[in-house]
């Protein structure tokens, strides 16, 4: 097992006060942390002071590739400086050759893309097309979409209604789709003495409970990230759970979206985590690591069955006009390109064992209740007590504790009170997210771990 380095480097002093308050006060909702980013290379970031932060989160589970990088800033300028901007109307070389490449390496024959910018835009599409395909395949009843409940997939009105999760969705809750949601896959709950895969299939068996009760012949879709949210984020289910959701779907005519906003572009180890299964999605959602979040951009694949009717004639209702952008699509091209030529997904594979080496030490922390994940994506789950699985007490800022503190050791990081603060029912903790760029190497890897191990224990003596 790798271990921290016998001397972690000293912790870096908080970057100075921000600039003046006038700087800022037009910003609407607008909360900036005492952190003032100048510029990024590589696995870091820097701010104005010069103080070097691991891009441990990667930004909120987006930057794969790493920051700065020259192919990527020529790929853009080189669009630039031809045209910016025309109508989506206009055929554009590079919409066509990102299509081109993206088709490559998407799962069976998802090979027909719409683009967007964004990942709630991705979403919102899938579920938009996701009705019409049913219209245009003979099924004009079918508009619900079963989701997950307590799970994430965008911040418009119809991603939150898809999501279930009642901090996000309370404020507009008159307004939100009442559609049904089902149980994740946990490990938390699993019976004793049920296996893995048989655990999967009665947590799929929901599904088919939910479109009975909701009509069968009014559910059009399924909709779910492949690898849990909430509480149970990064929680990788066995193959039985979306070997049983396919065949439910087949046997209902409901479709399957997978939703590999986060998960797609090598993060788990694999072009993309549906990848992992064996199963192939009927529509499937992607951005974030789609351009490594150096240009805003999304994008929806179909399959040849799902794309038939609209390449018939049957027109598809939607639009933006943001959507297929010339530099979004050069630099969702040249993304793909850096992650085969410098082999960043096979760095991924090689540099995951290392990274959950670390499994076992960070379990031996009296607040960590959990390690899990996969490829470059890991969630580490905090709570007080780990026999009762109780969160921290309200008088202890806990999750602004921990990312002072995480600055402080150099380190970026991105956590949310996911289970806990949304339902103390269920005794979960707060989920801290690993999701460095690909591209990190093994003494990063080492030094990262060595300086969340640190920072770790000087939290743990503020909070406990």
């Amino acid at each position: 097992m790798a271990t921290a380095p016998a001397t972690v480097p000293e912790t870096q002093p908080l970057s100075r006060p921000l600039r003046p308050e006038g700087d800022w006060r037009h910003v609407f909702s607008y909360h900036p942390m005492d952190v003032e980013i100048e510029r990024a290379e590589g696995v870091f970031i820097y701010d104005r002071d010069g103080n070097r932060y691991f891009d441990v989160s990667g930004g909120p589970m987006a930057v794969n590739l790493p920051h700065n990088h020259p192919r990527m800033k020529r790929a853009i300028t080189a669009q630039l400086e031809d045209y910016a901007y025309t109508h989506p109307s206009f055929a554009s070389p590079k919409r066509a050759e990102f299509c081109r490449l993206l088709a490559e390496i998407t799962p069976a024959d998802l090979d027909h893309t719409y683009l967007v910018s964004g990942g709630s835009e991705a979403v919102e599409t899938a579920i938009k097309l996701a009705r019409q395909a049913q219209i245009a395949l003979g099924n004009p009843t079918k508009y619900k979409i079963v989701s997950h409940r307590d799970s994430y997939h965008g911040m418009t009105l119809a991603t939150l209604g898809v999501s279930h999760n009642p901090a996000t969705q309370s404020r507009f809750e008159p307004m939100l789709p009442k559609w049904p949601g089902i149980r994740q896959y946990s490990d938390f709950d699993r019976p004793e003495g049920m296996s893995r895969e048989e655990w999967g299939v009665e947590c799929a068996g929901a599904l088919e409970t939910a479109i009975h009760y909701a009509g069968a012949k009014t559910v059009a879709a399924f909709l779910a990230t492949p690898h849990g949210c909430g509480a149970d984020y990064a929680c990788v289910p066995p193959d039985s759970y979306w070997r049983t959701i396919r065949e439910i779907c087949d046997r209902h005519e409901v479709l399957i979206i997978a939703d590999e906003v986060v998960t797609g572009f090598g993060r788990t180890g694999k072009w993309f985590a549906m990848d992992h299964f064996s199963v192939d999605p009927d529509i499937m959602a992607m951005a974030k690591g789609i351009s490594s979040c150096y240009v805003p951009f999304g994008a929806v694949s179909v399959s040849r069955r799902i794309n038939a009717p609209f390449e018939k004639g049957y027109s598809f209702v939607h639009g933006f006009t943001f959507g297929g952008h010339p530099l979004g699509c050069a630099a969702a091209c040249e993304a793909i390109n850096i992650i085969r030529d410098e082999k960043l997904i096979e760095n991924c594979n090689e540099q995951s064992p290392r990274l959950f080496s670390y499994r076992d030490e960070l379990l031996s922390h009296p607040t960590v209740a959990d390690v899990r994940g996969w490829g470059l994506m890991m969630a580490i789950e905090l709570v007080a007590d780990k026999e009762t699985m109780a969160f921290f007490d309200k008088s202890v800022d806990a999750q602004t504790l921990f990312q002072s503190l995480a600055l402080k050791n150099g380190l970026a990081m991105y956590s949310s009170l996911y289970g806990a603060a949304r339902h103390p029912a269920m005794a979960r903790g707060l989920p801290i997210w690993v999701a460095p760029p690909l591209s990190i190497d093994a003494g990063e890897v080492d030094e990262m771990m060595g300086r969340l191990l640190t920072m770790l224990s000087e939290w743990e003596s503020a909070v406990l």
